[in-house]
């Protein structure tokens, strides 16, 4: 996991992505991050989970891709990161 954690440094990642990553380490919660799906990079992978983390609206193509590789893609704002309930991943 460390080097999932390494993966997020300064200007590679934001801080809300850094944050998320976090948490997910104090939970426990296994996880891949920066991952290539078909060439478009998904910010966290925790199962079937396809988790971005960003400012801006969801890649409607992006999410669509994501689903036909088996993934459920979910997207976060920058603004909810430390307010959501990461139970959903356990």
């Amino acid at each position: 996991m460390r080097t999932q954690i390494n993966k997020l440094k300064r200007g590679r990642s934001t801080k809300a992505e850094r944050r998320f990553a976090e948490r997910l380490k104090s939970g426990r919660i296994l996880f891949r991050t920066k991952v290539k799906v078909k060439g478009r990079e998904v910010d966290f992978i925790i199962g079937q989970y396809a988790i971005d983390i960003d400012g801006h609206g969801q890649a409607k193509g992006k999410n669509e891709m994501l689903a036909k590789e088996g993934y459920i893609p979910i997207h976060i704002d920058n603004n909810f990161v430390d307010k959501i309930s990461l139970h959903f991943l356990y």
